[in-house]
């Protein structure tokens, strides 16, 4: 077509919505520019089909093979379907395009858009993630401010990017000398190391303070069952008696404070008061007792978590170590930790004074699930729906959307999007997601590794993009297991072999010399 037309707008036309006839077909995630009424309204392609007219009523495969000897490419037709994204010339408040008003007439030309036009477009954030996946040369950054504060969700199968992703954004968030707090489920950001960029990396390993927590924390930490009327009541009877009396810096180790705890179960179950319940009371004992032999790692006294926390650094805590009671626990005893000192800051202050810190959380669903209630999903939810307020944001990374609270998720405006088939984790992703259009949906399916579909307030318009590799090294890449099998089994070869040589070199008199 002259003068760089690729097409025409065709049938009804909306403001946010075009149809359009196309000679040869656009990829799918392609940008176009429309050009009316003195606006320049730039539009993705989020859909193409193709048919040819000669051929939409035969069904004798027979006919068809004659018919085709004959056919030309006039009786093919494209069809397509661009989603408005608004006037390139014209911006929100918010930074996000403006839509038309007026809907394009039927008839008007579309052109491609300029790479020139894309870069001016994705190229004015804060963090590289990657390029367009329909060009090469549009480098895709986002916008660190409306990423933070308005939260973001990384979401995809096993093994379609999601840690490579989140080492790209430590990397991009790093050279911005942000606060990240990364809770690491896997161990995998420990020892992550880039070449491009010297990481400013400190490692915090799992605590709590024991004497910080509430009753039914310590009770859960020490194992007893949720269904234990008689053992639950005797500890809050104990520990409250205990910290009625003592203040925290009367201990000097945590082994001191339990014990007195112990100490104090040891008196009821001397008294003829309590009798009837020395069994109950025996166990809660051996439950505490169990808790500082098994939990020795993660409880602690006179700690303040915030203190650990290093500003401008990237701050990981691997908690690979521990189960999904103790990660609970941890996890929502430091986040409302942060939340607090936070809101005590801007509260003394005023808002200038704040330090925002983004929080990453790993295998979310574990820690926000969709049907069971967890301590850490009541802070998840309060910093979803408030921490923009006290420069608190939070991450969501996790490969089984449909398990992920639907309430927080919905927080999340931003989202990183990679291959997801299961229809019932697009749409759980959908339902949470207002801007996320079927047309979108329907390609999740259809991406490619490392690919993904960013959308929200971090970017001016929806984009379909390739991620960056990050150049370095974390704990999240797939083992190469055939290389490692290999490896494995000459090393077993080598030692047989050894072992061989040394039996052939000792005779019967050596053995019993």
């Amino acid at each position: 077509m002259n003068n760089g037309v690729i097409g025409y707008t065709v049938g009804e036309t909306r403001i946010d919505e075009l149809t359009f006839l196309a000679k040869e077909a656009p990829k799918v995630g392609d940008y176009v520019k429309i050009n009316y009424d003195n606006s320049e309204l730039l539009g993705m392609v989020e859909s193409t089909i193709q048919g040819n007219m000669a051929l939409e009523d035969i069904l004798n495969i027979e006919h068809l093979e004659k018919i085709r000897e004959f056919e030309d490419n006039s009786s093919y037709y494209i069809l397509g379907k661009i989603k408005v994204l608004g006037d390139v010339g014209e911006l929100e408040e918010n930074g996000a395009l403006k839509l038309p008003r007026v809907p394009p007439k039927p008839g008007i030309p579309i052109y491609k858009a300029e790479d020139e036009l894309l870069k001016k477009v994705f190229g004015s954030g804060h963090l590289k993630i990657g390029r367009l996946v329909t060009r090469e040369d549009v480098e895709v950054k986002l916008d660190a401010n409306k990423l933070c504060s308005r939260h973001l969700a990384i979401l995809a199968m096993t093994g379609m990017g999601k840690s490579n992703t989140v080492a790209v954004l430590l990397r991009e968030l790093n050279k911005l000398k942000a606060t990240v707090l990364v809770f690491d489920m896997h161990g995998e950001y420990r020892d992550i190391y880039c070449e491009s960029e010297k990481l400013r990396v400190h490692v915090i390993e799992p605590k709590i303070n024991i004497y910080r927590i509430n009753n039914e924390d310590l009770c859960d930490l020490a194992g007893v069952d949720a269904q234990a009327t008689k053992q639950r009541p005797y500890i809050r009877k104990a520990v409250k008696e205990i910290q009625e009396k003592f203040k925290e810096s009367d201990f000097s180790t945590v082994e001191d404070y339990i014990n007195a705890i112990i100490e104090k179960l040891d008196e009821y179950k001397s008294d003829d008061n309590y009798k009837k319940d020395e069994s109950s009371i025996q166990t809660a004992i051996f439950r505490l007792e169990d808790m500082l032999q098994f939990r020795k790692n993660i409880i602690t006294l006179h700690y303040n978590p915030i203190n650990d926390i290093k500003e401008h650094y990237i701050n990981v805590i691997p908690m690979e170590e521990l189960d999904e009671n103790a990660v609970d626990i941890v996890v929502s005893y430091i986040i409302k930790a942060v939340l607090d000192d936070r809101k005590k800051i801007i509260i003394n202050n005023g808002r200038r004074a704040a330090k925002p810190i983004f929080m990453i959380f790993e295998e979310a669903h574990l820690i926000a699930p969709q049907n069971r209630k967890t301590r850490a999903k009541y802070y998840l939810s309060r910093i979803a729906r408030e921490g923009r307020k006290f420069g608190v944001g939070l991450c969501l990374v996790s490969q089984r959307p449909k398990t992920l609270d639907a309430e927080t998720l919905s927080q999340c405006s931003n989202l990183i999007i990679s291959k997801l088939i299961e229809p019932t984790d697009q749409k759980h992703v959908q339902m949470a997601s207002e801007n996320l259009s079927e047309d979108l949906i329907r390609q999740l399916t259809s991406l490619n590794i490392g690919e993904a579909i960013v959308l929200g307030p971090c970017i001016k318009v929806p984009a379909i993009v390739k991620v960056d590799r990050f150049d370095g090294r974390y704990g999240g890449e797939d083992l190469d297991i055939v290389k490692i099998w290999e490896e494995d089994y000459m090393e077993s070869e080598n030692l047989k072999k050894s072992d061989n040589i040394e039996d052939n070199a000792f005779g019967e008199d050596d053995l019993f010399s």
